[in-house]
């Protein structure tokens, strides 16, 4: 894991009004994001006071970033092992064009400027 990878997501974490998603194959867990928080040997996202959630990664685990936006999603962070495998998603809500009660184009303008360079480029 490169330090520069850990600077990245924090920032994304910092942006605000974020959601960070688990996926394993029965299940999906989603958490609002907040603070970053490094231990040792994991990265705690999330709240961590009484009756808040948050979640723990293992930060010997964390590789890269991809930055994804598809139509009618909300623009999101993947945070890739080695295997270029998804260890969970960083969602930034307010992006998604298609939910046009909520959506705020500003937003997403400031979230492709700062992250869009991580897109996979397709082959």
């Amino acid at each position: 894991m490169m330090e520069s990878t850990l600077v990245v997501l924090e920032e994304a974490l910092a942006f605000g009004d974020t959601i960070v998603i688990v996926r394993s194959g029965a299940a999906i867990a989603e958490i609002m994001g907040g603070p970053a928080r490094r231990g040792q040997e994991w990265l705690t996202v999330g709240d961590e006071g009484a009756g808040a959630s948050h979640v723990h990664i293992k930060l010997s685990e964390i590789d890269a970033l991809r930055f994804r936006h598809g139509e009618d999603r909300n623009a999101a962070l993947d945070v890739l092992n080695a295997n270029g495998e998804a260890i969970f998603s960083l969602s930034f809500r307010k992006t998604n064009a298609g939910r046009a009660e909520t959506f705020d184009a500003d937003r997403l303008a400031a979230v492709k400027a700062r992250f869009g360079h991580l897109a996979e480029v397709p082959a």
